[in-house]
């Protein structure tokens, strides 16, 4: 910190120090100096300006110097505000009790000039580092509040629609561990003919799986502007196989990308997924029963070069089937036992009659589970329900 632009404030309560420490502080360029002669005072004119190093007395009338460190460290000031006490107490003890309440550092008077010198300009110095990083920390935690809203964006409405017949009910959630995250959900409708369901969980936490994240989406989304769209999603391997080739490329941090896409024939219910390296879907039929798409597991995106080849699983849902697709969020959460949640409390959770708070209680299932530990993981999900179309409405 440059003394000229730096605030000192004097607090002792007799006239001489004072005025002692304010010519060597004068000689130190410091720019601005102000004088209190007791603990109150100094007190008020902490709250009244901000000052970048207070050298207070110990032994004063009023307030001494020990009530007011109480003070500060209460209000929470002494993070932001050094304070270097000066006194004539020479024992252990109060040198001790000073550095405990939060003083930055102790020097005896009478103090020798050199050393009162050295210790100021090294406090001072280490002011300006702690404010650098506190306003360095406020700017990235913006950026990444800013960065969280835009990724949050990308998340698609839930829907509801009427096709040939059925009713097609999609819910979401997305409930990132950190400021940003590397899961991803999505879902589109190709032509009034295939819906597209997309989970993926991108290794890694922070801003680059985030980015990862929301490139895969981008690449998936991509696809929708080719002229043989249709034809790619009919075959939804064929899909994954392309956006796997360009992630592939490029990829000099090794991060991949474990999916779920699956893709439904609105008119038949014909379901066929591709699985990579992700949890396997779970499927609740209009009977109460629960399954998993035992869907082939291949490997995550990313990992492999252009030539490796995905394949695809086929099912048919039937009205009043609902199908549940999760991140390792859901089924990896620990509680203090470091008990995982599992699928199991998954496949139990599922055999219950589904309604539109379907996620909304699985997530609160979770957090309980959690015990009020924080989450490591990303936790995201897509419901998806295939209901008579006499439901709409």
């Amino acid at each position: 910190m440059n003394p000229q632009t730096a605030c000192v404030l004097v607090v002792d309560d007799i006239a001489e120090n004072r005025d002692i420490l304010e010519r060597r502080l004068a000689r130190l360029g410091i720019g601005s100096i102000e004088q209190a002669t007791n603990g109150r005072e100094a007190l008020a004119a902490i709250e009244r300006r901000n000052f970048d190093l207070v050298l207070l007395d110990i032994m004063m009338p009023e307030m001494d110097g020990f009530e007011v460190l109480q003070h500060l460290k209460a209000r929470g000031r002494l993070t932001d505000l050094p304070v270097i006490v000066i006194s004539a107490l020479s024992d252990l003890e109060p040198v001790v009790r000073c550095i405990e309440l939060g003083a930055e550092d102790f020097i005896l008077k009478p103090f020798n000039a050199t050393l009162l010198r050295a210790r100021i300009l090294a406090t001072l110095e280490k002011k300006k580092l702690r404010d650098h990083m506190r306003d360095d920390l406020a700017r990235k935690q913006a950026e990444l509040a800013d960065a969280r809203t835009l990724q949050l964006a990308l998340v698609p409405a839930n829907y509801r629609g009427h096709h040939h017949g059925r009713l097609i009910s999609i819910d979401i959630v997305l409930e990132p561990a950190r400021e940003v995250g590397g899961d991803l959900v999505d879902h589109f409708v190709v032509g009034d003919e295939l819906l597209v369901v997309l989970v993926g969980d991108v290794s890694g936490k922070g801003a680059g799986p985030a980015l990862m994240m929301a490139r895969t989406q981008a690449l998936f989304r991509g696809l929708l502007s080719r002229p043989d769209v249709l034809e790619i999603f009919r075959s939804p391997e064929r899909a994954v196989d392309l956006v796997n080739a360009i992630l592939c490329r490029g990829n000099a941090s090794c991060m991949f990308v474990t999916m779920l896409l699956a893709v439904m024939e609105l008119r038949t219910g014909r379901l066929s997924c591709v699985r990579a390296g992700h949890v396997a879907p779970f499927l609740s039929r209009a009977d109460g029963g629960v399954e998993r798409v035992l869907c082939d597991t291949d490997l995550p995106l990313g990992l492999m070069d252009a030539d490796y080849r995905y394949r695809s699983t086929t099912i048919t849902l039937e009205p009043n089937d609902h199908l549940l697709i999760v991140t390792d969020g859901v089924t990896e959460a620990t509680n203090p036992l470091e008990e995982l949640f599992g699928e199991e409390r998954v496949e139990v959770f599922m055999a219950q009659p589904p309604g539109d708070e379907t996620l909304g209680h699985l997530v609160r299932q979770v957090r309980e589970f959690e015990s009020g530990l924080p989450s490591f993981d990303d936790v995201a999900a897509i419901h998806l329900r295939y209901e008579p179309g006499d439901r709409l409405r």
